[in-house]
């Protein structure tokens, strides 16, 4: 059943609840239950939750429940036993202003800015972290730039290793924290000059054969998670869970996967305007699972694959043959090909070249908001 579907089984079934409710928490509780609610039962994909609470009928579910609010009244609830998870500062205004422009430029949410700052050491001792960190990464990284040491396996141990030579305990110091550390380094200036020299390739030429499933990899955490890119690549839990994904999606080597994540961000710098995306137009193919790969052009096109209406991932290739070949042979996360099949929509225009291919991609992505293409920000 595709997503359009569920969602509309959703409302129906909240209708059909909010009829009966005795209060607006007991709606709430059969709809949004963590295990057995309605939303969970019919999403049991973190990812397909996101999707349903992007749509209009989440919207007319959330009307639902207003509704009841006021013909009920607004009552609070029990509060569970134990540390619940959260508690209340107050602070500034001046303050509370800052982080919610930091949380808006990370692209997550206000509260996951504030339990990531909660869980990292405070500025003294981040800043000796910082010089530990740069003089750990001059001991051993072999030419290659703190990208390559940050996504790369061997490297990586070799460079968390040092650090914990060098003093940095990793009760204090987790393996995220110093990773991120040396990923940023590059972008301080008061630091670029402290770091040996890039000597070595970091990196592919090409992700032609790879860079959806990483891409896709990455979005999939991003919904689910509310984190950022580097996030991901930094945070040892998470860079397993990408690897995991995005090779369940392409055979291809882990440090390859990783490179094309950070790759993204070069790639996908998305664009206001939505002029680039003209003269390029999709046209239709048929539903992915039954499409011939012999009407597919072997030369360089556009795509895009869709739920019903909703764009679900769209992207780019110098061989549109071989890339529709690897989504139809699993290139998708299980949980999108439902019974009705995801459609498919192609383009080969003879005179777009990789640049005006890109240009178009992010007008797409940008005007579309397709489920699983990277967009910067985590919950957009």
């Amino acid at each position: 059943m595709s997503i359009e579907r569920k969602a509309n089984y959703v409302l129906d079934r909240a209708k059909k609840v909010a009829e009966k409710a005795e209060s607006w928490a007991d709606f709430s509780a059969a709809v949004f239950g963590q295990f057995d609610g309605i939303v969970a039962q019919t999403f049991p994909e973190d990812i397909q939750r996101q999707a349903f609470y992007d749509s209009e009928q989440y919207k007319q579910v959330q009307s639902i429940l207003t509704a009841l609010m006021r013909k009920f009244g607004v009552a609070s609830g029990g509060t569970p036993g134990g540390k619940s998870g959260k508690f209340v500062v107050r602070i500034p205004k001046t303050i509370h202003q800052k982080l919610d422009i930091e949380a808006k430029r990370e692209g997550v949410s206000l509260n996951q800015l504030a339990a990531v700052k909660l869980a990292v050491p405070l500025p003294r001792s981040t800043d000796l972290a910082k010089n530990t960190v740069i003089e750990a990464f001059n001991s051993m990284h072999e030419g290659f730039s703190p990208d390559w040491v940050v996504v790369e396996p061997h490297h990586n141990s070799l460079f968390l290793a040092r650090c914990r030579d060098l003093g940095l305990a990793e009760v204090e110091y987790t393996d995220f924290f110093l990773n991120h550390i040396l990923l940023n380094t590059r972008k301080t200036n008061r630091y670029i000059g402290l770091l040996n020299p890039t000597t070595k390739p970091s990196g592919y030429k090409s992700y032609d054969d790879c860079a959806f499933a990483a891409e896709i990899a990455v979005r999939t955490i991003q919904r689910t998670e509310g984190v950022t890119l580097d996030r991901i690549l930094c945070d040892p839990a998470l860079r397993e869970r990408f690897d995991k994904i995005a090779g369940q999606l392409v055979k291809n080597t882990v440090i390859k996967l990783r490179c094309a994540a950070l790759n993204l961000r070069k790639t996908h710098k998305l664009k206001k305007s939505g002029s680039d995306s003209a003269g390029y137009e999709l046209k239709p193919a048929g539903y992915l699972n039954r499409v011939s790969l012999s009407d597919i052009a072997e030369s360089p096109g556009l795509y895009a694959l869709f739920d019903d209406k909703r764009p679900i991932f769209a992207g780019e290739t110098k061989n549109l043959y071989r890339r529709i070949e690897l989504h139809k042979r699993g290139g998708l996360p299980g949980w999108v090909d439902g019974d009705d099949g995801v459609i498919l929509k192609v383009s080969a225009p003879q005179s777009a070249n990789r640049l005006d291919r890109l240009n178009w991609l992010r007008a797409f992505i940008n005007m579309e908001r397709p489920l699983l293409n990277y967009q910067g920000a985590a919950w957009l």
